[in-house]
């Protein structure tokens, strides 16, 4: 049984009307999805499966580390610290299904130093695996350590694919995959000549940029602004990129937006973390802009889809709930309880932790070299608990890149998360079904 909340018929009429209308002008190719959900509407979501994930091969406890980074540098993966707790919807699921999973939760403080620490600590601890919930130069010092001593790693959020294999995984996009995701998208959508505003990240792989703007977080935007609006008045440009950490590019969305530059806004996947959301409000911008990204389709809204990807989504959103229903539940530092961070759980940290015990029961054992070797062997999917995408670890990258397309965001309330009335509005990131 999951603990989907009753809705009514009428009330799924709605959202899925409302979905529609928040999608229905963001670009070219959405017209042709909206005529054929006329023809066949999605009322309600998916019928989850089961809550509880049984992995009958599995040690009954394990214990797996989850490196996550408290305050840092732009661009040092402090923005996925609140998304890492799907970690603990995944621990949750597990228990109900026998495997007792302890999750040991280290700040890596956002250095390489700290990252090699953090490690370290894990492996002396007897951890099986560990999550790395944290991004950016920094995560080199995890990596290394693992090398040392023998422990798997999986990279939810890393993009750097010189920071994958000889134990680590990365789970998400990696920067080409981004790249070339972003110049197809553009090019999908007729748009030739781009500026990309450059706020640490670079020029995506694969992207012609018509022009480019540099931008520093603390530098004055106004001048810069000043650039964009003239470009764009002049039809120099057709849309503007945004490359960079996720606060860097809230701060420069809401000074396009005050300075009513309208040409079309894609930004790079830091923009779909907490981070970018909480920014974005505490700099007075709007939400109500459908911006653009690439990314899977890991988000709330594919539990709207009637397919398997729609049923797995649907079962870690009603965990989501659960969990954030029972008092004793903490987050992963244990200062909060879990219903302070149920709205932004990410379904990539829990797939994270899936991995890791799927290949804990196809090693038969919780040793973490025996789990690195099976590792390597491991392919997943929907059956196997995740919430996301498949995953084939026998590749350092493990994310089909084919399952990388365009993202559109919408503020829009799905009513699958409990409601909190002191968190910020949360973007949600739907794939745009043209672009698949």
């Amino acid at each position: 049984m999951t603990d989907r909340p009753r809705l009514t018929r009428r009330t799924w009429i709605i959202v899925a009307v409302a979905v529609v209308v928040v999608l229905g002008g963001a670009g070219a190719g959405f017209g042709v999805w909206r005529s054929q959900q006329e023809q066949k509407p999605v009322t309600q979501p998916a019928v989850a499966d089961p809550v509880a994930i049984s992995v009958p091969d599995a040690p009954r406890k394990l214990t797996v580390g989850v490196l996550i980074t408290l305050s840092a540098q732009p661009g040092q993966g402090s923005e996925w610290k609140s998304a890492a707790d799907g970690a603990r919807v995944a621990a949750r699921r597990l228990a109900m299904g026998g495997v007792q999973v302890e999750l040991k939760t280290v700040d890596d403080k956002g250095t390489t130093k700290g990252a090699e620490q953090a490690v370290k600590e894990l492996a002396d601890e007897g951890a099986s695996g560990a999550v790395v919930a944290t991004s950016g130069s920094h995560v080199k010092g995890a990596v290394e350590a693992a090398q040392q001593a023998g422990l798997p790693l999986v990279m939810p959020y890393e993009s750097d694919p010189e920071l994958a294999g000889d134990l680590a995984w990365a789970t998400g996009p990696t920067d080409p995959t981004v790249g070339q995701a972003l110049a197809t998208a553009l090019t999908a959508a007729k748009l030739e000549h781009p500026l990309v505003i450059d706020a640490g990240s670079g020029v995506p792989d694969g992207v012609k940029a018509t022009r480019t703007l540099s931008f520093t977080p603390g530098d004055d935007t106004a001048s810069l602004i000043k650039q964009a609006r003239k470009l764009a008045d002049k039809s120099t440009i057709d849309t503007v990129l945004v490359s960079g950490p996720a606060t860097a590019q809230a701060t420069l969305v809401q000074a396009l937006q005050g300075g009513n530059i309208t040409v079309p806004l894609y930004l790079t996947p830091d923009a779909t973390s907490p981070a970018f959301t909480s920014a974005l409000v505490e700099a007075q911008g709007s939400l109500s802009t459908s911006f653009n990204s690439v990314g899977a389709n890991f988000d709330d809204p594919a539990a709207l889809q009637a397919d398997a990807a729609g049923r797995a989504m649907s079962s870690f959103l009603s965990a989501v709930r659960s969990t954030a229903a029972d008092e004793d539940q903490k987050n992963l530092t244990g200062d909060q309880p879990f219903s302070s961070v149920a709205q932004v759980a990410d379904s990539r940290s829990h797939d994270a932790v899936i991995a890791l015990v799927r290949a804990a029961a196809s090693a038969k054992s919780a040793d973490a070299v025996k789990i690195s070797d099976a590792m390597e062997n491991l392919k997943l999917g929907y059956d196997d608990g995740l919430a996301g995408p498949g995953l084939d670890f026998s590749r350092p990258a493990a994310l089909d890149p084919d399952a990388v397309h365009l993202l559109r965001s919408s503020r829009q309330d799905l009513g699958f998360r409990p409601t909190d009335e002191n968190a910020d509005p949360r973007l949600v990131w739907f794939a745009d079904p043209s672009a698949k």
